[in-house]
């Protein structure tokens, strides 16, 4: 069976949803089930890796996953426990660690899926949108996604959004990227230093969505806000930010740092919820799911948990 068949057997046994999620708004669970069944069956059947699962056994054989959250910014902030910051500095570790690999991104290239996910996430900002109302009717909501992870489903979401949304929105799709490079000999800081294409200015927009297609401890979502903000897209100038997501694992640090900003998380599916369904569907074990519950309940004590695991295998590569 060639790859286009196989991964037609997949998409078929969750085109009853995605059909439907199309047309309507589905419960949280289906769409969690949908990712799942994706992610699980084309890992399984097409050899593409999104998704692995790790027990406490397996770690002790492989070692963790690392995440793009650096451990000095997060303990800069207050977040990352002291104890934990002496040790990860001792083995020289930079970055957080955790049970799960999640790849969303993959998975959003294909367009039938993409839309599915973006439709219902425009479903999502619609219902915040309408609890927050713009008092200016006569502002923009923009739809600003981050490079690289929120590019394909920024720019899907707002086509959806385009004929749910009672909201003006802002007719172009800049994004946040990285400073780019300064060619002036004495540069002027901008907006436009960080975000690629054209946004309204701060009078004129009345709420910013901030796109990524999976957040952890909101790293890059942090930073893109706070360069929003000092640039005038804040509270005092009437604009509200929002940031939104297909997946977010609800880590404590990523929750913690939106809340700290005062931006509202907007997500469709969450961690601990998406990781139930996956075992009711029999795609994890029991032991699979209490290593990634403990950790996404409480990913520090978790870490203190896997680290002598991880001190042995580094000990042992050695």
């Amino acid at each position: 069976m060639g790859s286009a068949q196989i991964l037609e057997e997949v998409m078929g046994k969750c085109e009853p949803i995605i059909e439907r999620g199309l047309k309507e708004r589905v419960a949280s669970k289906e769409a969690a089930e949908v990712l799942s069944s994706l992610l699980f069956e084309i890992t399984e059947k097409l050899g593409q890796k999104l998704i692995e699962v790790r027990s406490y056994e397996t770690i002790k054989e492989k070692g963790t996953f690392k995440y793009a959250g650096q451990v000095e910014t997060l303990h800069s902030e207050g977040i990352f426990p002291e104890d934990l910051y002496k040790e990860f500095k001792e083995l020289g570790l930079e970055n957080h660690m955790g049970p799960s690999y999640l790849r969303v991104k993959g998975l959003l290239t294909h367009k039938k899926v993409r839309s599915f996910f973006a439709r219902q996430l425009a479903y999502v900002i619609k219902d915040a949108l309408g609890k927050n109302p713009p008092k200016n009717e006569d502002r923009f909501v923009v739809f600003l996604p981050n490079m690289t992870g929120g590019a394909w489903i920024g720019d899907e979401t707002m086509r959806h959004a385009e004929s749910i949304l009672e909201q003006k929105i802002w007719p172009a799709l800049p994004y946040m990227r990285n400073m780019r490079k300064i060619v002036e000999v004495v540069a002027k800081e901008s907006i436009a230093n960080y975000v690629e294409g054209l946004l309204p200015e701060p009078e004129e927009t009345a709420v910013i969505i901030n796109f990524e297609e999976l957040r952890t401890t909101a790293e890059t979502t942090k930073n893109a806000i706070q360069i929003l903000k000092n640039f005038g897209y804040n509270e005092d100038n009437g604009v509200k930010i929002k940031a939104a997501c297909v997946f977010d694992y609800r880590h404590i640090a990523g929750v913690e740092r939106l809340k700290r900003l005062g931006v509202e998380p907007l997500y469709l599916i969450e961690g601990l919820k998406f990781f139930e369904v996956a075992k009711e569907q029999g795609y994890i074990n029991d032991e699979q799911y209490r290593t990634v519950n403990d950790w996404l309940n409480d990913p520090w004590e978790y870490t203190r948990k896997v680290l002598p695991m991880v001190k042995e295998l580094i000990g042992g590569k050695k």
